[in-house]
């Protein structure tokens, strides 16, 4: 009798246990979700400030505001992920 109570007791912790480390893993896994969101928003925004850079630079030389155009579908590439 005693030794099924350990038993049952044993099989319980591993079971907390398990639960806990499936909540360890989500919130781990929504961090770095949000981490990796957090970067795509900082690369859209270094990526904007470039353009507008470029777009300043190249004043009215269309040559030059068609390669800011690349930059402006990076950005565009980038929402789609």
């Amino acid at each position: 009798m005693n030794m099924m109570r350990i038993l049952l007791a044993l099989g319980a912790m591993v079971m907390l246990g398990a639960c806990t480390s499936a909540k360890e893993k989500e919130a781990e896994a929504r961090a770095e979700a949000h981490e990796a969101q957090a970067e795509l928003i900082e690369e859209k925004t270094e990526t904007l400030r470039e353009y507008k850079a470029c777009v300043k630079d190249a004043g009215t030389d269309q040559a030059a505001l068609a390669q800011c155009e690349a930059l402006l579908k990076a950005v565009e590439v980038l929402e789609n992920k």
